[in-house]
């Protein structure tokens, strides 16, 4: 009798260690399958994050004048700058030509400043409505080969002719 109670005592020691292996198997894939969806999660709110922020960048540069709306004539340099919003339109999505000059001309660290995108990189680029760039070529940044980059294309006018403003936003806090 004792032989038959001892096989009993094992075979349940078995099964006992057989469920406690099935258990840890399946809570290591769970965990393993959390993290990973945890990880894309955090990715595609960074990537809506960066696409929100880079339309209302866009949204600025092709709507608005700026802030003061001739911006465009004070230097960056002077201690008084009265530049807070930097804008490209004359009309609405019409771009003024200007503008769009001082906005070339300025340095890439004060237009991520005042586009209050200091802890990102941007890319601008205008060009024909068929994508070919003008002569000579219109853009600043730095287009880096990043595949985080989110991309707006806003279709706009300039010089009279539509054409496609792109605005390239990477990074972030």
């Amino acid at each position: 009798m004792s032989t038959k109670h001892n096989k009993k005592a094992q075979i349940a020691v078995l099964d006992l260690f057989i469920a406690a292996m099935i258990f840890g198997v399946l809570v290591t894939g769970i965990m393993i399958t959390l993290n990973n969806y945890n990880e894309k999660i955090e990715k595609r709110i960074d990537t809506n994050t960066n696409m929100i922020r880079a339309y209302h960048i866009s949204d600025l540069l092709t709507r608005y004048a700026g802030k003061p709306s001739a911006w465009e004539k004070f230097d960056e340099g002077t201690s008084l700058n009265p530049v807070t919003i930097i804008g490209l339109a004359k009309q609405d999505h019409v771009i003024d030509n200007d503008k769009l000059n001082a906005f070339l001309n300025l340095e890439y660290d004060y237009i991520k400043s005042k586009l209050s995108i200091n802890n990102y990189e941007y890319y601008f680029r205008l060009s024909n409505i068929d994508g070919s760039d003008f002569d000579p070529k219109i853009e600043k940044g730095e287009k880096l080969n990043d595949t985080t980059y989110v991309t707006l294309k806003r279709y706009v006018i300039y010089n009279e002719s539509e054409a496609i403003l792109e605005f390239w936003l990477s990074g972030g806090p």
